[in-house]
């Protein structure tokens, strides 16, 4: 059987990489995949293994619950109340620590000595967490970052108690490096905790979609009855502003539907008898008696729902660099302390100087700059891509971006207006004011769309909505038509002086109506959904980027086929582009990820084999693909469902500022590549000359200097990481 689990409690990809190794050598475990970002765990298994596998992930210190019922915790609180305590108490301990070395009065001896003791242990003590996972994490054989954080803070603490007892005037202590330690990374483990996108949100948004009581005939009356009450078979009734909660046939009515939240549809369709209509699409004018032929888990928004918890849970985090190496940097470490230490009593016999040596390479080797490379790096991109309209919401979204490779766009409410607009007339003013006269009386978007347009005009009698065609009513004695070519033929209109106009406009995907006296056209409306302001522009530099920007739209292929030529996009697929339902999108945004999966098992040496998927969009018909694609990135205007779906929001729904994400995103990895470059090599040139490698030449390390080397390391890392904030 298979189930997916909530796990708790995990800090990075050693985690829960652990937490899989562990699982699998488990008796009846077929397959385990844990997803970092998403915290959850999805396990195959013989019948009975399951309290099994509860167990060993209990042991390993983690979390682990029934899917989406995880109580709700104040993490972020908590870890940033242990940052300000500990930064309070580490400006007292700073100044007895390293007062006299600029002048500062300070106490000496014993009294000295004792409070930094003191201080520096409160700290230890309300970040004790640290502790606990880094010793578990080493007695379970799957150490992670908090395991270095252990070891560096403790040694220093340790040594520094025995340096105190036996020498009480020594000033070679370093209890401010055991409390720097913590408090530092307690810092760098807030900001990133803070970045981690909250799961299930999504998953919230879309089930209120679905109304909480429906409207159903039962027995030739009206009655209001709980969503869960609705069956196969009931006539449900849906008004004016309300959303359908079944799908079904249309047995009885005629209106105005928005099904942009499933179908991606620009414009509200019309429907009447006959007609297939979906849930979670709303009523914008009208009434419908709908038989219900699907509900509950079967109807299409559930479906949606299931794709989106599917794709957000199979996920797989990246892989930072400095969570890869910390399973052998520790040992490595631990190793060469040791090794430093036999060293040095087989030459000199001296038990306090071969400790000395032993002690400085472990605070040394300490992990601030390691574990502060990404964190600030990001809090700083993040507070910069804010400023100029780009949400991150995780730090891989981050560097998934610096190598995105093929974009895919949503049309409508991304790359255009997303609402119905007159594009183009032929008439005179006169035309305007009997258009206007007709389309106030009715309440479609079509006509909203055409009457804001004219602006003022007459007024009309005895208007009539005619199903599928259009209006008629009576203005200043004279009967008008207002509809399409299907409303002229019926008429017996001629409309051949405005034919051309119609087959140019109408291939372009825009819808014309005609105006007429019940003789001949007066005049021609062409309307369409309009390409925003800057799309082009993006698409441009999405290009120039080295991007391959592909349109996926559940609109039908004319209107596609003229946007994506409007917008500067690679020449039109029909089988690609349009008329897509949002698992097509999911489709197609898999296929192009197994394929990237595909050349990174074939093809490392290549390219390819670095870039990522990106999804853009705005409604709900694109959550799965959001969640699917390697980096989803919602439109600030669009819903809220595709907004908590995504990992990037472009606030002001720019598409331009999409560009701009991507150019920091690839300057913010060229800092965190140089951060941990630093780190690696400060460690690599740092714990030699800490060992006393270069001692026979004068050049050593004591234990206090190690501290400082490391403050400075750490310096040098949040000091090029603000480099990030300084460029426009």
């Amino acid at each position: 059987m298979k189930k997916r689990f909530s796990i708790t409690g995990m800090q990075c990809a050693a985690c829960s990489a652990g937490i899989e190794r562990t699982v699998r050598k488990l008796g009846g475990v077929v397959s385990c995949n844990v997803s970092l970002m998403g915290e959850s765990m999805e396990a195959e298994f013989e019948e009975g293994a399951e309290a099994r596998i509860v167990a060993a992930v209990r042991e390993l210190g983690y979390g682990i619950y029934d899917y989406g019922k995880v109580p709700e915790k104040r993490k972020r609180f908590t870890l940033l109340v242990r940052f300000f305590l500990s930064l309070i108490l580490l400006i007292p301990e700073m100044y007895l620590a390293m007062g006299h070395m600029v002048g500062l009065p300070a106490p000496e001896g014993w009294l000295n000595h004792g409070l930094q003791m003191g201080i520096t242990l409160v700290i230890l003590a309300v970040n004790y967490e640290f502790f606990v996972s880094g010793v578990r994490a080493v007695v379970k054989r799957v150490p992670n970052m908090d395991t270095l954080i252990t070891l560096g803070a403790s040694v220093s603490y340790i040594y520094s108690v025995a340096a105190a007892i036996s020498d009480p005037m020594s000033h070679e202590l370093f209890f401010e490096s055991a409390a720097m330690i913590v408090t530092l990374v307690c810092l760098g483990k807030w900001l990133e905790d803070k970045s981690k996108k909250k799961t299930g949100r999504e998953i919230e948004k879309l089930k209120a979609l679905a109304p909480d009581t429906v409207t159903v005939e039962r027995e030739g009356f009206e009655v209001q009855v709980p969503l869960s009450e609705v069956f196969t078979g009931d006539v449900v009734i849906v008004k004016q502003g309300e959303s359908l909660a079944v799908d079904g046939v249309v047995l009885e009515g005629h209106a105005f539907v928005d099904a942009s939240a499933i179908t991606g549809e620009s414009l509200p369709v019309e429907v009447g008898e006959g007609t297939h209509v979906a849930s979670a699409s709303i009523i914008a004018s009208g009434y419908l008696k709908v038989r219900a032929e699907k509900v509950g888990e079967d109807t299409m928004l559930a479906g949606i729902i299931r794709m989106v918890r599917e794709a957000g849970a199979s996920k797989a985090p990246i892989q930072k660099l400095a969570d890869r190496i910390s399973a052998v940097f520790v040992p490595a470490v631990l190793a060469i302390a040791v090794v430093t230490f036999i060293v040095w009593m087989c030459c000199t016999q001296d038990i306090t100087r071969s400790i000395r040596f032993a002690v400085s390479v472990i605070v040394i080797s300490c992990p601030c700059a390691l574990g502060l490379a990404t964190p600030v790096a990001i809090m700083a991109a993040t507070g910069h891509g804010a400023g100029m309209g780009v949400l991150f919401k995780n730090a891989e979204a981050l560097q998934k971006l610096a190598t995105v490779r093929e974009v895919f766009l949503d049309k409508t409410a991304t790359l255009t207006e997303g609402k119905p607009k007159v594009v183009h007339y032929e008439g005179d003013g006169e035309g305007k004011k009997i258009a206007y006269a007709l389309e106030t009386k009715l309440s479609h978007p079509l006509a909203t769309c055409i009457a804001a347009y004219c602006g003022a005009g007459y007024e009309a009698q005895n208007v009539e909505y005619i199903t599928g065609m259009g209006a008629t009513g009576e203005v200043n004695g004279v009967k008008y038509l207002l509809g399409n070519e299907r409303m002229m033929q019926a008429f017996g209109v001629k409309f051949e002086e405005f034919l051309e106009g119609f087959r140019s406009l109408s291939a372009e995907g825009k819808t014309v109506l005609f105006l007429s006296d019940g003789v001949r056209v007066l005049s021609l409306f062409a309307l369409a959904d309009t390409l925003k302001e800057g799309s082009k522009e993006a698409v441009g530099q999405l290009i120039s980027l080295g991007c391959v920007p592909v349109m996926l739209t559940g609109d039908n292929e004319a209107v596609a086929r003229h946007i994506a030529a409007e917008a500067g996009l690679p020449p039109y697929e029909a089988s690609l582009c349009a008329e897509l339902l949002p698992e097509d999108k999911l489709r197609h945004v898999k296929a192009s990820r197994e394929e990237n999966d595909a050349a990174k098992r074939t093809m490392r040496a290549a390219k390819r084999a670095n870039y990522f998927v990106a999804m853009v969009g705005d409604g709900i018909n694109d959550a799965p693909a959001l969640k699917e694609a390697d980096i989803g990135v919602a439109m600030g205007s669009g819903t809220d469902v595709a907004i908590e779906s995504a990992d990037v929001v472009l606030v002001k729904g720019d598409l331009r500022a999409l560009p701009k994400a991507v150019r920091l995103a690839r300057r913010t990895m060229r800092i965190i590549k140089q951060n941990l470059f630093w780190a690696f090599f400060y460690n690599c040139v740092g714990i030699p000359l800490a060992a006393g490698v270069f001692a026979w030449a004068g050049v050593m390390l004591n234990p206090m200097i190690a501290a400082a080397a490391m403050s400075l390391s750490s310096l040098f890392v949040v000091t090029n990481a603000l480099r990030l904030t300084l460029r426009k």
